[in-house]
């Protein structure tokens, strides 16, 4: 509809048409995703859980071989730090949520979590 709303602004001279409508597609879905507002850490309720998967005896063993190592890796971290960790990538908590809840600005978050992953990273690979 946008597309066709806006057929009178295109310029040939700019680009292609496919590139075009591409373009205005692409921005459409960014004002889509901007548009919907990320789970505050307030709304998330305490007993969430995701779905458990199906039971299959080996992939446990090795699921519970993964999660030792990552539980191993995370006891590394600070306290804060892994806690901001859990909350952000288990919980789904927004950098903003985590901002408001830690008394930290949104960049501080954002390094943290940036600088944790890869320390998690380098242990699980070790």
């Amino acid at each position: 509809m946008r597309i066709w709303q806006k057929a009178g602004d295109f310029d040939s001279a700019k680009g292609s048409p496919m590139a075009w409508m591409a373009t205005i597609a692409r921005n459409r879905a960014l004002d889509e995703v901007r548009r919907a507002k990320p789970l505050a850490l307030e709304d998330m309720p305490e007993s969430f859980e995701p779905a458990a998967e199906e039971v299959d005896p080996l992939g446990s063993r090795d699921r519970s071989e993964r999660l030792a190592a990552l539980m191993r890796c995370l006891s590394q971290l600070d306290a804060e730090k892994r806690q901001i960790v859990l909350l952000a990538y288990y919980r789904g908590a927004s950098r903003e949520a985590l901002s408001k809840r830690f008394e930290r600005p949104v960049p501080t978050i954002k390094t943290w979590l940036h600088r944790s992953l890869a320390q998690l990273k380098d242990c699980l690979s070790s």
